[in-house]
């Protein structure tokens, strides 16, 4: 039967169509095509009853008996050769009321989606305009469109919005390890064993471990060079504090 806007249209994924009938030429489908029969075809639960319901509105199977039609044995008995001129005539016939108002190897996306405005059901008329894309592309009709990049997620975008803290403490602890490894002799054991407790360079940490470092390294740090009194204070000669 012809797709109308007065009928539900199709909208199962062109690669389920495709491959049921490639399926069909190669090995062929058991007859009568039944849910079950779909299933063990290798299409997704869920992507069934859209499957079958396209399959019977794009004349593929009969709707009452589910056996093949007319239409699918043409298309399974079609040589290679003729293969794509056999698609596209059956896809002509199925989308009639569509080609009558758009002309998919000239008009764009946007045209093409407006041809299935006042098809039903509503919500599933981009699915309906995947489906017939798809199909044309496989028939020669359109060229195949590339996939179209996934959309940002509102948390990525937001994350990458937000502007990060500048990394100081970084670039000074990086600084600090690059020098104890160059002078290892003259660094003391303990700010050296505190060094090693760093993580990989390039790994993050959590802000509660590195204010416990800073701490810690702070403490170590007075311990092994402790304040002295400047010169002047000290009469000429440091000493410590």
């Amino acid at each position: 039967m012809p797709v109308t806007p007065d009928k539900p249209a199709p909208y199962a994924t062109s690669g389920a169509i495709l491959e049921l009938i490639e399926r069909h030429r190669t090995r062929g489908l058991p007859s009568p095509v039944t849910p079950e029969i779909l299933g063990r075809a290798g299409i997704a639960e869920t992507l069934i009853p859209r499957t079958l319901q396209t399959l019977h509105i794009l004349d593929l199977i009969d709707a009452k008996t589910g056996m093949p039609t007319e239409t699918f044995e043409g298309l399974r008995l079609a040589p290679e050769p003729e293969f794509k001129n056999r698609l596209a005539d059956w896809l002509k016939g199925a989308y009639a009321d569509v080609f009558a108002f758009v002309d998919p190897t000239k008009d764009d996306e946007t045209s093409i989606r407006d041809a299935f405005r006042s098809y039903q059901p509503v919500g599933q008329q981009q699915r309906m305009t995947l489906l017939f894309e798809g199909l044309c592309a496989a028939a020669g009709l359109i060229p195949e469109r590339p996939a179209k990049p996934r959309a940002t997620t509102r948390l990525a975008s937001q994350s990458a919005s937000v502007p990060q803290p500048k990394r100081v403490t970084s670039k000074l602890v990086a600084a600090a390890v690059a020098a104890s490894s160059r002078h290892a002799s003259r660094v003391p054991p303990p700010i050296a064993g505190l060094l090693e407790s760093l993580p990989p360079q390039g790994e993050g940490w959590t802000k509660e471990a590195r204010d416990k470092f800073m701490a810690t390294f702070g403490t170590v740090l007075d311990y092994c060079f402790p304040f002295v009194k400047s010169e002047k204070e000290s009469g000429g000669q440091k000493t410590a504090a």
